[in-house]
């Protein structure tokens, strides 16, 4: 199957912890052959392709997730400077 089933809503996304210890172990991508797979048995391009074209859609949910993590990151920062802007204003008139 081709692997647009990772926008699906009921495809769970690796961890990228425990992608990345994966990686540490095996050092390659889960789902991807490794070097000596390749070498040895070769690769069916077809499935390869389709392998990486999901890596790929992957790799947008993650930045899809993060970008989103970021935007409230963002607002909670600015909310946090207006209050800080605030205060300094109200400690500024009790000095004065």
């Amino acid at each position: 199957t081709w692997p647009d089933y990772v926008f699906g809503k009921n495809y769970q996304l690796p961890d990228l912890k425990e992608l990345e210890q994966y990686v540490q172990i095996h050092q390659h991508l889960p789902g991807i052959p490794d070097q000596n797979t390749v070498q040895k048995e070769g690769i069916d391009l077809s499935e390869h392709a389709a392998a990486v074209l999901k890596k790929v859609e992957e790799l947008t949910l993650y930045l899809v997730q993060q970008d989103k993590q970021l935007n409230e990151q963002n607002a909670r920062l600015e909310a946090q400077q207006k209050e800080i802007d605030a205060l300094k204003a109200l400690i500024t008139e009790k000095k004065h």
